[in-house]
């Protein structure tokens, strides 16, 4: 039963003798209208101060001429954490559910106060474009249900980032179970609160963020990304966000047929931003220009006359291009291989091949550099290929003693 605040109201108001008799013919209602009540109305919220908490009902003092009920029903829709926090004397904010049951009771509730104020922070989501993060609860033919305080929003299909539009049933399906239990960044698209219905979209929070960083990028900054793609004309890097693309021309100072020959996906890597195009949202990405200078590197450590173990990263009808350490490459002009006699370099050479070269010529203006394999004696060409088989021996030897016994 509702504590009844009846007894308290003479003694409330200035007291009159030649009221006494008025006062004992008083009415509920005219009492109520005396003291300028104002009857609360269903869907209003009111605040409130918990007199006491029982084992089925909450009893709050809302500033009316008589207390407020949550029922047992309201507090078991309440999760564990807000329960521990409803003790006498807390201040919590209701809606009215019934302004008089059976019983004459004002009842209100907790959980419905918290979804109007859900509602009301969706509305100025909806306003703000403010990006969120929902759990998804469960995934259906529609798309995507997820977690908006006490609401359930719903994340349809064709905003679903990771589902292509061109996606089929099945694979679309797939996709969405494997989301539910995650977290998503997401917008606020559609907000009726009449019709229950909150609608999110993934695309539209990327579309967002893709923006936001894309404002922050400048060309010529230097940053740390992964590769997220590979492709035979480049790779595609995230830079927290967004994607760009190194064109396979930028990856390496060295010739590659393939990006997957120096980089793999989940590789990080640091580049510097070429362009950027606002509208179509690219950004052209450069890593050979942060790596160190071959040049630099090969004439710091070598000059003419030194042997260098090399590469082959090109045999052309003139000649082979060898790949020294550090990236730099020079030439063997056919001229300087006169000891292969008739046979063409292409007869002799494959791509990859190591080979022993001795530096003939360095050009610094041009930075160009010239090998020969005449320079180099028969003698040196022995040792060096006898060296290269007892690395490989130890090498294979290592291999063998770390492996498991089966393998033995």
């Amino acid at each position: 039963m509702v504590v009844s605040l009846w007894e308290d109201v003479p003694s409330a108001l200035p007291y009159r003798e030649d009221e006494d008799a008025t006062q004992a013919n008083l009415s509920f209602a005219d009492w109520l209208e005396r003291y300028d009540y104002v009857e609360p109305q269903r869907g209003q919220l009111l605040s409130g101060i918990i007199v006491s908490v029982r084992r089925d009902e909450i009893v709050l003092d809302v500033g009316l001429k008589r207390d407020a009920i949550v029922t047992r029903r309201d507090l078991e829709r309440l999760t564990p954490d807000i329960l521990a926090k409803l003790r006498p004397g807390t201040e919590v904010q209701v809606c009215v559910l019934q302004p008089y049951n059976e019983d004459g009771d004002l009842v209100v509730s907790i959980n419905k106060a918290l979804e109007l104020d859900d509602w009301a922070r969706a509305r100025r989501l909806l306003t703000s474009e403010e990006i969120i993060q929902t759990q998804v609860l469960e995934a259906n033919k529609g798309g995507l249900l997820v977690t908006f305080g006490r609401l359930n929003g719903f994340i349809p299909n064709s905003h679903i980032e990771s589902i292509p539009p061109t996606a089929q049933e099945g694979k679309a399906r797939a996709i969405k179970e494997g989301l539910v239990g995650m977290t998503l960044d997401v917008k606020v698209i559609q907000v009726e609160e009449e019709r229950n219905r909150l609608i999110l979209s993934e695309r539209a929070a990327r579309r967002v963020a893709r923006a936001d960083r894309l404002a922050q990028l400048q060309v010529g900054q230097i940053l740390t990304g992964q590769i997220v793609n590979m492709t035979d004309f480049g790779v595609f890097v995230d830079l927290g966000g967004v994607d760009g693309m190194i064109h396979i021309s930028n990856l390496d100072h060295r010739h590659i047929a393939h990006p997957s020959q120096i980089l793999a996906i989940g590789d990080e890597v640091t580049v510097r931003i070429d362009g950027i195009d606002l509208q179509r949202e690219r950004i052209a990405l450069n890593r050979k220009a942060v790596l160190p200078d071959p040049w630099e590197t090969f004439i710091a450590r070598y000059q003419v006359g030194d042997l260098v173990e090399g590469v082959v990263t090109n045999v052309v009808d003139y000649g082979v291009f060898v790949g020294a350490p550090g990236g730099a490459q020079g030439l063997i002009h056919t001229t300087r291989m006169s000891k292969l006699g008739a046979v063409t370099p292409r007869d002799m050479f494959r791509d990859g091949d190591a080979i022993l070269v001795r530096v003939t010529k360095l050009d610094m203006a041009r930075q160009h550099i010239e090998f020969s394999l005449d320079d180099v004696s028969a003698e040196e060409q022995q040792d060096w290929m006898f060296r290269r088989r007892q690395s490989q021996s130890s090498e294979t030897i290592e291999g063998l003693e770390d492996a498991p016994p089966a393998m033995l």
